[in-house]
């Protein structure tokens, strides 16, 4: 473990691989080590000749026991980073330019620009895309929107395409991968026609009917399932016999629908009351190992512990990740701090909107909200009831409702 601290040491001081020629490379080795420099990968090449690592500035302090001992020194080469910094500095228009183009391809890749439809066999590409596209997920869409937003998608495109059995969307790179696989059904016959059925529990306030015989009417409460349209027509024939023609039900059915979310704020924190006292240290972590090399300073009792990452060598994969590690150890006392009931009311109303606009259909604005809130043992209670005016007929098949 000292050997390989020391070697992660050296590469950041910089390093030289010499050649030493001579038959006396033993006896300047022996002066060299008197002198506390230290020596790494020895190896005896002939017997004239030793090849060796040694720190780049303790280099100079064996110059003088070259001509003592009749022998000379080659620097083969020269590692670390003070050379490797050297050389890299020398292409900083290359550098800025590798970096913009870095930071424009990981902004790129934060998006979706593709969606891809697979697994659809009855249904039409354009259909699926299209709901996508209503539901709000379209190319230029942020990822991390996707993944908050996933199981959302998967629930209402699964009510929107009934014939579907299982949905699922996968991000891979910026291509949105939606996976569909459809009911296996047998031939259709004239008996199979589909009804209009609610996609959310609702008051109904309008009725817009093309085909059909509706099975509910203004101001009834539905529930989601419920059938609103039956996808049939009742002729009654001269001789007074009525006769039931099955159709596929089409209309609107809008209704007033509520969404509520609640908010819990503490109104009673603890807070790190941070002192002068800390310790840094300073580590190298290759793989899955994290060694200390540095330390400065102590502390006693509770602390507050914030850690910065350095990139130092990614690799091809994560095993060959090298990172420089700071963690700084700061003393802290923790007290108890209260929340104005202000403050709390005004992040609850925040976080409260948020949920709201992720629950929303894209694009529905609410026609009014109403609030409440109240503290109970510390903790501020907030409910919030947003009203829209929405169509939630949506077709089912008459059989899978019985």
């Amino acid at each position: 473990m000292m050997l390989s601290s020391r070697r992660i040491l050296a590469f950041f001081q910089g390093y030289l691989v010499v050649m030493i020629k001579g038959y006396n490379g033993e006896k300047l080795l022996n002066y060299a080590l008197n002198k506390g420099i230290t020596f790494w990968d020895v190896k005896r090449k002939t017997p004239k000749f030793i090849i060796l690592k040694v720190k780049a500035e303790d280099y100079r302090i064996l110059r003088p026991y070259f001509r003592k001992t009749g022998t000379s020194g080659r620097i083969l080469q020269k590692s670390g980073w003070p050379f490797l910094y050297k050389k890299v500095g020398k292409k900083k228009g290359w550098l800025l330019g590798m970096a913009l183009f870095v930071i424009t391809l990981y902004i790129l890749s934060s998006f979706i620009w593709f969606i891809e439809i697979q697994g659809v066999q009855e249904l039409e590409k354009g259909l699926v895309l299209k709901e996508l596209s209503e539901l709000g997920l379209s190319p230029g869409m942020l990822r991390s929107k996707i993944e908050k937003k996933r199981d959302w998608f998967i629930k209402e495109l699964r009510i929107r395409l009934s014939d579907t059995v299982w949905v699922s969307i996968e991000l891979k790179g910026v291509v949105s991968l939606v996976t569909v696989v459809e009911k296996t059904l047998p031939p259709t016959t004239k008996e199979e026609v589909t009804s209009l059925v609610a996609a959310k529990d609702g008051l109904i306030t309008k009725i817009l009917l093309i085909d059909g015989t509706p099975l509910v009417k203004e101001g009834d409460t539905v529930s989601r399932g419920d059938i609103l349209v039956l996808g049939e027509k009742f002729l009654q024939h001269l001789d007074g016999n009525i006769e039931t023609k099955k159709i596929r039900a089409e209309g609107e059915v809008i209704a007033r629908v509520w969404y509520e979310v609640i908010i819990e704020e503490p109104l009673e924190v603890y807070n790190p009351d941070l002192t002068s006292e800390q310790r840094i240290v300073y580590s190298i972590k290759i793989r899955n190992q994290i060694i200390p090399f540095f330390s400065l300073g102590k502390i006693t009792g509770r602390y507050q512990q914030e850690r910065y990452r350095k990139t130092l060598f990614r690799g091809r994969n994560k095993s060959s990740l090298i990172e420089l590690i700071k963690d700084i150890y700061q003393t802290a006392n923790w007290g108890k701090r209260q929340i104005p009931t202000a403050m709390a009311l005004n992040k609850a109303r925040i976080a409260g909107n948020e949920k709201i606009t992720f629950l929303l259909p894209t694009g529905l604005k609410p026609m009014k909200s109403e609030e409440e809130w109240e503290v109970k043992k510390e903790v501020l209670w907030y409910r919030l009831v947003v009203e829209t005016l929405e169509n939630i007929a949506k077709p089912g098949l008459k059989e899978e409702q019985n």
